[in-house]
């Protein structure tokens, strides 16, 4: 114990900053409180990390048993042994730190009755208000001691619990804590990804047998088996300092406990729903993760963890500092209680809690009641849960009844969502095992047709007698798809309708304009800061002021520049006209033009017009106006222009160490003018990519707080491998403003000449193309390699704040965002364009809907309309898509659960949009977006299930066709018999005898009140009977 040293720096960080938050604390039972006592008597090992140890090793680093600590606002008494006083004596006497006594407890019963009665003085001396830790039973010596001094003082003194508030201090992390944070969630994703993932997978592989509790002891061992902990934890500076905070636990079978503590159960690891729960401490801060993995999941499961899977995406967005805590569970439940009402009773009670030096601190919960707030850098686990569902197509006995539970590790950002740092994957394909041979080979159905582009699934004209499909499974497997689809869409759209309802109740509408008022200009703050010029009385132009100063009634008006609509100058016989019209309301020609009134008292100028018969003079004045009017008019535009610019933080260099590079690399947009490759390197929170140039080059410095999307293209059929960034908010390069930015080189060695060496010019064959061919390939793949890596580093540099992005040239679409057709790649957040500019990026989260134009039998094409969740963005039009791609946008789209809508002509969308932003809640309260539905899929549905609910029995058709041919003719009986009659004589009835007897039958009719119809149309009308 004496070789123990102390942190001296860090105590006093801490006890100060402990300090000032007790004189604000936001906690009123705190407020008048005069001192703190916290004691700790013998050490149990039965109750390893109490507040009382937790506040401790907070401020000394380390659990120090037998030790009364008294804090008041002013001073800090720690009373321990002689040896823990001896570690204890360098925190005191630093300078700029709190004031701290340490005193001695030692083995002279007087003396140390002595020393208890100062430390009742000082608590009495501060008030009757005490506050203690609650709930932390301790005995021993020490404590009882100080009971016996304390006692007679207890009855005029009021004890407050300050669980809450030390708590509170407790919850937010400095930068080391974090790191140690950060430490035990990599730790805890690598035993359960790289250990517990593949233990799993060989015992069903393999058909062995094992207890939950075996393979739970197996994953306990992984800290004390040197060699294996060494594989799973590399870059863990100290292994010494890892621990486990409580016993893996792994359940399966039917029986499961979600409680933070729960164990293993001995029951035999079951293939059905298998919950991982881990939990690990590095130098005393701990990381939980859970991870809930099926074997041979039914639909139904499936769309129970989709659910659980996107209530924790959204609770990222919610977990903001100030959010209440109690507020994002009730968020939480309505999720559930709006997108799955049968599982509401199978919700968790409690989201999580905030972690650190304790598992759970029992105060800061996600949970019905909690009043606390989310603070910066506050480490919670995340839990979600439902538990005791019911598999109604379970295979077997043990596999009825499962629960799910998520658990990882997030911290709490300044202005940003939660970030994870147990960085498992947990995508239902990663989570999902399936040992049936059943599933892969439909599953390898499904891909061969999706190869062989079966995807298109809209009606063609056959060109053979070959039938395109021999099994009518196929197209009942495309069918279940497509209903399927439209069963989803129209959750979607219902989704947006009810989000869209909650997210503009009771807000009033902007009437689809932009408010303008008008601007107060001030050109000078007194009289005598105009120029002496303007004494003389003539018009005179003031640029430093940017202002006019015109002569009205004898006097200097000054008028800003800003103030200034548009000049004109004319010439009348030997008179010069200059006419200055001003910026007023009421004078524009369209609503667009028109400024509102600000007071309806104002006075405003509309136009003044000046003569003269000195025409240079009058020259110059309109030449000086227009020059200060077109820089004025600069000015402005390049301000609005800049309104988006953000002041980035400083680029941190690596120290220490040479920071990674990618070298000879090109960037566009070009920074100098010219193409210069240049290395891009990866430093402490950013990117430097040093331009070269003339002037010493340019550097760019792009930070990883302000990358929101971070892709990786090979150069797999494309001539370019590249690194593009796209950033939250613009940057300056040169003058220019820039949010997308790509590094990238290319693909062919431009340097590289097939035919020029002799060898070539001797024998050039067949030979020769295969192994360019080969080389060529290989160094495609060198390149990718390269760059996927690179990327790959850049995502670990920023703590995987910034993830890499890759698109799927697979489902990939040809349209025209821009002005060229170019192909357009869906990635995982974001459909892009990359290979030129101008670059097409839109991220997926960002759009509310979908609506796809022109959609028409006879069509070629059709076109895309993104819609924005921010309707004061304009929409996206992506034209010219290929017909014969609708499905698989259509898949696409709905694979990322974005809702959309069809129809057959091209819509008005600036009108569209100037009435949904005039009024939104009553937008969405008219049936929001289902305007745009009535020829899509969400609408297909129903129309065939209205038109399928019409049958034709045998009987009835029988009936019909007996009523059709007894009133087929529009000649009655008579003329029947007349026909059966005629149908010997060959010569037959001539075109006026008929011709009369259809009259003469006409005007019958009308006599009888038949009207003018004929009586053959009434029947035609049956086929759409309900």
């Amino acid at each position: 114990m004496s070789e123990v040293q102390l942190d001296t720096a860090a105590f006093h960080r801490r006890a100060k900053r402990l300090l000032d938050l007790w004189t604000v604390s936001e906690y009123p039972e705190c407020r008048d409180i005069g001192s703190i006592v916290v004691i700790q008597g013998r050490a149990d090992e039965k109750k390893p990390y109490t507040k009382t140890i937790a506040m401790q090793m907070w401020l000394l680093g380390y659990e120090f048993p037998n030790t009364l600590m008294i804090f008041t606002k002013e001073k800090i008494y720690i009373l321990a042994s002689q040896k823990k006083a001896k570690i204890l004596q360098p925190l005191q006497s630093v300078a700029d730190g709190v004031s701290l006594e340490v005193l001695v407890h030692g083995k002279d019963a007087d003396k140390n009755k002595e020393t208890f009665r100062t430390l009742v003085s000082v608590i009495t001396g501060n008030g009757s208000s005490v506050g203690v830790l609650t709930d932390d039973a301790t005995d021993g010596k020490i404590v009882d001691e100080w009971a016996a001094a304390y006692g007679p003082e207890k009855a005029a003194i009021t004890e407050h619990s300050v669980n809450r508030f030390v708590s509170s201090v407790l919850a937010v992390k400095e930068g080391s804590e974090l790191e140690s944070e950060k430490t035990a969630a990599a730790m805890c994703t690598s035993a359960i990804q790289d250990y517990f993932i593949d233990e799993m997978a060989r015992t069903f592989d393999e058909g062995k047998s094992i207890s939950n509790e075996k393979i739970a002891e197996k994953m306990a061992n992984v800290l004390v088996n040197d060699k294996l902990a060494k594989r799973l934890f590399p870059k863990v500076p100290i292994l010494d300092m890892a621990e486990w905070t409580a016993h893996p636990s792994v359940q399966s079978g039917g029986k499961y406990d979600l409680s933070p503590n729960a164990g293993s159960s001995s029951a035999q690891l079951h293939a059905g729903t298998v919950v991982c729960t881990l939990s690990m401490r590095y130098f005393m801060y701990n990381a939980s993760i859970s991870r809930t993995f099926m074997i041979d999941p039914t639909p139904e499961q499936e769309s129970n963890y989709s659910l659980l899977l996107g209530l924790h995406k959204k609770m990222l967005g919610w977990m903001r500092p100030g959010a209440v805590m109690g507020e994002v569970y009730a968020k939480a439940a309505e999720h559930v209680k709006e997108s799955r009402p049968d599982l509401v009773d199978h919700f968790s009670k409690s989201c999580g809690w905030v972690t650190g030096i304790e598992m759970s601190d029992g105060v800061n919960e996600l949970k019905t009641g909690c009043t606390e707030t989310l603070k910066p850098n506050m480490v919670l686990v995340l839990r979600l849960g439902l538990e005791n569902m019911t598999n109604s197509k379970a295979a077997d006995k043990l596999s009825k009844n499962y629960t799910f539970q998520l658990i990882d590790t997030v911290v709490v950002k300044e202005e940003s969502d939660a970030v994870v740092v147990t960085l498992c994957s947990k995508e239902p394909n990663d989570v999902s095992f399936f040992f049936n041979d059943e599933e892969p080979a439909a599953e390898t159905k499904r891909a061969a047709k999706r190869e062989n582009g079966s995807g298109d699934q809209r009606p063609t004209t056959r060109k053979s007698a070959i039938l395109p499909s021999k099994f009518r499974s196929e197209e009942k497997e495309e069918e279940s798809s497509t209903r399927k689809r439209r069963e989803h869409q129209k959750e979607l759209l219902n989704r947006l309708l009810v989000e869209g309802r909650r997210r503009f109740a009771g807000e009033a509408g902007d009437n689809g304009e932009e408010r303008r008022e008008v601007k107060k200009f001030e050109s000078y703050k007194r009289e005598t800061a105009l120029p002496r010029e303007a004494r003389s009385g003539k018009i005179l132009v003031d640029e430093r002021a940017d202002s006019i100063i015109l002569p009205i009634y004898g006097m200097s008006v000054p008028f800003h520049i800003s103030t200034l609509k548009n000049i004109s100058k004319n010439d009348e016989g030997e008179y010069v006209y200059l006419r200055l019209n001003m910026v007023s309301p009421g004078q524009g020609v369209g609503k667009k033009d028109n400024l509102p009134i600000g007071d309806p008292g104002s006075t405003f100028v509309r136009s003044l017009t000046f003569r003269s018969t000195d025409g240079a003079r009058m020259n110059e004045i309109y030449h000086s106006i227009t020059m200060l009017k077109r820089d004025q008019v600069k000015r402005e535009t390049e301000k609005q222009q800049m309104a988006d610019i953000v002041q980035q933080d400083k680029l941190v260099p690596m120290q220490g160490q040479r920071p990674e590079r990618l070298p000879d690399v090109f960037m566009r947009p070009v920074a100098d003018g010219k193409r210069f490759p240049a290395a891009l390197e990866i430093h402490a929170n950013g990117l430097r990519y040093m331009s070269a140039g003339r002037a010493g080059g340019t550097a760019v410095n792009i930070l990883f707080n302000n990358i929101r999307h971070l892709f990786y293209q090979p150069c797999d059929y494309e001539l370019l491998v590249l690194i593009h960034v796209h950033l939250k908010n613009p940057i300056m390069l040169g003058k220019k403003k820039i949010q997308d930015i790509q590094f990238y080189r290319e693909a062919s060695d431009a340097s590289f000449d097939e035919t020029g060496n002799r060898r070539r010019r001797i024998r050039y064959g067949d030979e020769d193309e295969i192994e360019a061919e080969q080389e060529e390939r290989r160094r495609r793949r060198k390149l990718n390699k390269e760059f996927k890596e690179f990327a790959a580093k850049i995502a670990e540099a920023s703590n995987h704040e910034v993830e890499v992005d890759t698109p799927f040239r697979e489902v990939a679409f040809s349209g025209v965002p821009s002005r060229a057709n170019v192909l357009l790649q869906p990635t995982v957040d974001c459909l892009v364009h990359l290979s030129d500019t101008p670059f097409f990026i839109i991220t997926v989260a960002d759009v509310e809907i979908v609506h796809l134009e022109r959609v028409q039998f006879g069509l070629k094409n059709f076109d895309m309309v993104f819609v924005f969740n921010d309707f004061k963005r304009a929409p996206v039009h992506v034209n010219t898509v290929p017909m014969k791609q609708l499905d698989n946008v259509k898949e696409w789209l709905d694979s990322v659960n974005l809702a959309y809508t069809e129809g057959p002509i091209n819509l008005n969308w600036t009108q569209i949009m100037k009435t949904v932003n005039k009024d939104p809640a009553g937008f969405y309260e008219d049936g929001g977006w289902s305007f745009l539905a009535q020829d899509s899929d969400a609408e297909d549905d129903e129309s065939e299930e209205e038109e399928s609910e019409f049958t034709v029995s045998e009987d009835e058709f029988e009936e019909d066709d007996d009523s059709e041919s007894s009133q087929g003719s529009d000649f009655g009986e008579e003329s029947d018999e007349s026909m059966e009659d005629d149908e010997d004589d060959e010569s037959g009835e001539d075109w006026d005898e008929l011709e009369a007897k259809a009259k003469a039958y006409d005007e019958k009719r009308v006599r009888s009140g038949g009207g003018d119809e004929p009586a053959t149309r009434a029947p035609a009308k049956r086929a759409r009977r309900r």
